[in-house]
């Protein structure tokens, strides 16, 4: 079972889409302590485009969340390293989003390490700037909880 250590909070970053894509690294060991059992609870993702950007409404671009390497390309939404991906078209209003979380209580436990982000811009002629809100919290977990999350985690790769 897991104890929550911390109320809900974000971790926010930007990123730029370019046309051979951009990888940018949230280093999760900054807010756990793996010795102490914790992970850090994704409860939601969001990926939007900043106000920077030169033209949004001709946005056209697709990011993904994974715990893999993202720097030679995109993984399959399919693989268990695949937290979030979504692909955004603002000429045709083209929108798909998927974040895969974990148990019935809406929530994937990540038990240290990195997250890798990825941006690509499609066709779109401009560069994208993006930003990034990760809402989760710090939990404790059990010993047999925190076992089955690094098994299932090492099992996956």
């Amino acid at each position: 079972m897991a104890s929550a250590k911390t109320r809900d909070f974000e971790v926010f970053e930007t990123i730029t889409a370019t046309n051979t894509g951009a990888v940018k690294t949230i280093d999760l060991n900054t807010f756990v302590n793996v010795a102490e059992m914790e992970a850090f609870g994704v409860e939601s993702i969001s990926v939007g485009i900043d106000p920077s950007t030169a033209a949004p409404e001709a946005s056209l671009f697709i990011a993904q969340v994974a715990l893999e390497d993202l720097s030679t390309g995109f993984i399959s939404h399919a693989s268990y390293d695949s937290i979030y991906l979504t692909f955004q078209d603002m000429l045709t209003s083209a929108f798909e989003e998927s974040l895969s979380l974990g148990d019935v209580k809406e929530i994937r436990y990540v038990p240290g390490g990195q997250l890798q982000i990825r941006a690509n811009r499609l066709s779109s002629g401009a560069n994208v700037d993006l930003y990034l809100r990760i809402t989760g919290k710090i939990a404790k977990l059990s010993a047999s909880d925190y076992m089955s999350l690094a098994l299932t985690n090492s099992l996956s790769n």
